[in-house]
Order: C-alpha cells, then sequence, then structure tokens
C-alpha cells in the first residue's frame, strides 16, 4: 500500500514537471521571460507584483510553478529515503 502511494506520487510529480516545462516553453515563446526583470526570485522587486503586465503575469505563474515542482522534488526524495 505504501509503494503505491509512492508511486502515485511519483507519477503525479512526473506529470506536473511536464506541465511546469511546457508551461516555460510558452514563456519563450511569447517573449515573456523578462516579464519580471532581473530581480530573480522577487518579480520586479516584489513578492507579489502590484500592477502586472500580461508578460509579468506569465513569468511569474511560471516561477510559482517552478517553486512547487522544487517543492513536490523535494517531499519524494524524503519519501524516497525514508522508504
Amino acid at each position: 500500500m505504501v509503494r503505491s502511494r509512492f508511486a502515485v506520487f511519483a507519477w503525479a510529480n512526473v506529470a506536473y514537471n511536464l506541465l511546469v516545462i511546457l508551461w516555460g516553453a510558452f514563456v519563450r515563446a511569447t517573449g515573456s521571460g523578462a516579464g519580471c526583470g532581473d530581480h530573480w526570485p522577487l518579480c520586479d522587486g516584489q513578492v507579489l507584483p502590484r500592477a502586472p503586465s500580461t508578460e509579468m503575469l506569465i513569468e511569474f505563474t511560471h516561477r510559482l510553478t517552478s517553486g512547487v515542482a522544487l517543492l513536490g522534488a523535494l517531499a519524494l526524495l524524503v519519501w524516497a529515503f525514508r522508504a
């Protein structure tokens, strides 16, 4: 039972990371990669942009989804070592 939940979580992690990669391709295709400026990991020097443009929203969403992907990968790593 534990291994099957682990496998489901691992496959969900793979699927989510593929979606993040596809969203990154969308960021690249729309030219929105500089939407937040050079203020990584902040967006235009702010945690939450106040008056975002379309490019800023696209880039900010990609930064958020990438952060969630990192947390998912870390959770998977911890779970794998504990199992």
